[in-house]
Parts: C-alpha cells; sequence; structure tokens
C-alpha cells in the first residue's frame, strides 16, 4: 500500500511538472473519459443528437400498441380486418 502511494505521488509530481495540455493524469479508479476529452475531443454516444434520437426512436416503437396501428380494410368483407406491417425495419 506505501508503495502504490509513493508510485501515485511520483507520478502526480510528474503530471504537474509537464504541460497541463501535453498530459492528462487520471488514476486507475477514475473514469478515463476524461482523458479522452481532453486528448482526442471524445463525446460519448449519450451527449450526441443522432444517437439520442436514435434511441428516442426505439423507445417509442416500443412503447407501440395495436390501437397505435391503423387497420387496413378489406373491400371483399368489411368484417375483416387486415393490419399493414409496419416499413420501418430494426
Amino acid at each position: 500500500m506505501n508503495q502504490e502511494n509513493e508510485f501515485f505521488n511520483k507520478a502526480r509530481k510528474i503530471a504537474q511538472s509537464l504541460d497541463s495540455n501535453s498530459y492528462v493524469y487520471t488514476p486507475s479508479s477514475t473514469d478515463i473519459t476524461i482523458r479522452w476529452r481532453k486528448l482526442y475531443n471524445y463525446v460519448p454516444a449519450s451527449e450526441q443528437a443522432c444517437y439520442q434520437k436514435k434511441w428516442k426512436d426505439f423507445r417509442a416503437l416500443c412503447e407501440r400498441t395495436l390501437d397505435d396501428v391503423e387497420p387496413k380494410i378489406d373491400a371483399k368483407n368489411v368484417s375483416v380486418f387486415r393490419w399493414q406491417k409496419s416499413s420501418k425495419s430494426l
């Protein structure tokens, strides 16, 4: 445990001596996306509008029921309904 503390203290000193733009120190217990954001301009999918829209549409599809689908009436037999198939596929 003591060796680990010494190692991290040395790493912190080295990180402080370097330019703050060239090195981002993140201990093993921290989220790596902090480093990715700074070094590679990483944006997680949860923050991108295209993925937010994709999952919003997916949740809307999952919430659909038979009442949401419009019936297609057969001209020959009015008492029989044919349900339209969705043109979208997942």
